[in-house]
């Protein structure tokens, strides 16, 4: 047991960081307690600046010289005695920067440890003729998969946020979303006439040159009038390198460039009127496909799951309540 935990409390003494005056206090350990106050009262400076900012401190100088010499320069916070401290988990009000694949796990680095507790206990196996397995040495400890690619063996990574172990039709996001094709132009008009009602989706642009320069569909036919080919064009067609007078373009379907433009961002963090466009055309919902129902584990694929970890042993010991 490490000494921290031999006893019950965390006590402060004379903390005097910011706007607090020789605050004493005692804080037990595996309980919720809730720090509450008017703004200034001190609430921020006590959590967060002295208990959470001793404890990262603390922790830093754990690591050798040359691993410090990469990090923050910590300073001791003005406080007497910090009696009883422990790792301390911060949590704050701070936006962080992420993408729609991120999860506690991916942003507190707990994922990686987990896959590095499963690569050394889980069992490799077959499966159906289109599973791999899991190596045991791993790169970076994490699930990954030998393979050829163009005549050489690569090894590659499979998690949710890694290409290869993505559930196929949410891409590792948890979620699909829905297009409502009538949000995105008038059929009854030509893209010429401004059928497009997509937010930066203007003829007086880039796009319209693009799409006037493609050769994929007539600007000046009606969308109603499209064949089925042209519309699969003008919706769902794949980064396609053309040239356009004389100038190096990539053409991109409307659904992929709305997924690659405002899907793939924070809606939260979006303009006002992107995010009214959003919300009018897209519908989100739980992924569910047929290949992986409920993306199997969360947001994987089910060939991802071909490495199993045995049963853990039921646990027999009497559980006291606490005092």
């Amino acid at each position: 047991m490490h000494p921290a935990d031999s006893h019950d409390l965390i006590r402060v003494t004379g903390a005097r960081e910011n706007n607090l005056k020789d605050v004493d206090i005692e804080l037990p350990k595996r309980r919720l307690t809730v720090f509450t106050g008017v703004s200034g009262s001190g609430k921020s400076s006590l959590v967060f600046d002295t208990i959470a900012a001793e404890s990262q401190r603390l922790i830093n100088e754990t690591y050798s010289a040359f691993v410090q010499g990469f990090m923050p320069n910590l300073a001791r916070p003005e406080v007497d005695v910090l009696d009883g401290l422990t790792t301390a988990i911060i949590v704050d009000q701070q936006r962080m920067g992420a993408d729609p694949r991120s999860t506690v796990g991916t942003a507190t680095d707990t994922g990686a440890m987990l896959r590095i507790l499963f690569s050394r206990i889980g069992t490799p196996h077959i499966g159906s003729p289109q599973a791999f397995s899991f190596n045991v040495a791993s790169i970076s400890g994490a699930g990954a998969v030998t393979l050829e690619k163009s005549g050489r063996t690569v090894k590659e990574r499979r998690e949710f946020n890694i290409v290869g172990g993505m559930c196929p039709r949410c891409e590792g996001r948890g979620a699909v979303n829905d297009i409502d094709l009538t949000a995105l132009y008038d059929d009854t008009k030509s893209l010429n006439e401004g059928a497009l009602t997509i937010p930066g989706f203007s003829m007086d642009g880039w796009y319209g040159r693009i799409f006037r320069g493609c050769g994929f569909f007539d600007p000046d036919k009606p969308i109603n009038k499209f064949t089925k080919k042209e519309l699969d064009a003008l919706l769902h067609k794949e980064a396609t390198k053309l040239k356009v007078d004389g100038v190096n373009l990539t053409y991109l379907g409307l659904i992929p460039q709305i997924q690659k433009s405002f899907l793939s961002k924070d809606v939260e963090a979006m303009q006002p009127h992107i995010r009214a466009f959003v919300e009018r055309a897209v519908t989100f919902t739980t992924c569910r496909s047929a290949t992986a129902p409920g993306c199997r584990r969360p947001r994987g694929r089910r060939r991802s799951t071909a490495s199993t970890s045995p049963r853990p042993a039921p646990c027999r010991s009497p559980i006291s309540r606490p005092g």
